[in-house]
């Protein structure tokens, strides 16, 4: 039987990226160490 989605509340926008930042590396989709200024994108 289908259930249609539902949206769970976790907080507010402000409370879930207040300790959000941009850092100086970039996540594990790349190579450990690579720096954020590596970053590039294709279109």
């Amino acid at each position: 039987m289908y259930e249609s989605p539902t949206i769970r509340v976790l907080g507010s926008i402000h409370e879930l990226t207040e300790g959000s930042a941009s850092g100086a590396y970039l996540d594990k989709d790349y190579s450990a160490g690579t720096p954020f200024k590596d970053l590039t994108f294709s279109g």
